[in-house]
């Protein structure tokens, strides 16, 4: 019994490592900007910003009681927020003391009215 109380997290822990390398999932990695100012998402890596919008486009998604039915849907969903996002605050000082959700919001809107 001792031997399988040990290996039980052994083979958790092999689980979750195999699952962080798998490169379809790498895009969405590492968003850290879900409440930063933009002021700092102006000065993020396009990386740090395409993965905030996958979790920002996840969340929408969970609270209208929807799922994706792949990671391309959502992928090209969270490159839109993204883009949405730079072209709205892009050379324009107004925004840059608002929180990235709330012009994430915005673009949301906007987004769903096409």
């Amino acid at each position: 019994m001792k031997k399988i109380v040990y290996l039980i997290p052994l083979i958790l822990f092999s689980i979750s490592c195999s699952q962080k390398n798998d490169p379809e999932l790498e895009w969405m990695k590492n968003g850290t900007l879900h409440k930063k100012t933009i002021t700092e998402w102006k000065t993020a890596s396009d990386e740090n910003k395409l993965a905030t919008c996958a979790d920002f486009m996840a969340n929408i998604k969970d609270a209208d009681h929807q799922k994706y039915t792949s990671l391309n849907e959502m992928k090209v969903d969270a490159i839109n927020l993204k883009a949405c996002i730079d072209e709205g605050t892009h050379n324009n000082n107004y925004a840059d003391n608002m929180q990235i959700s709330e012009i994430a919001a915005l673009c949301y809107i906007l987004m769903k009215s096409q």
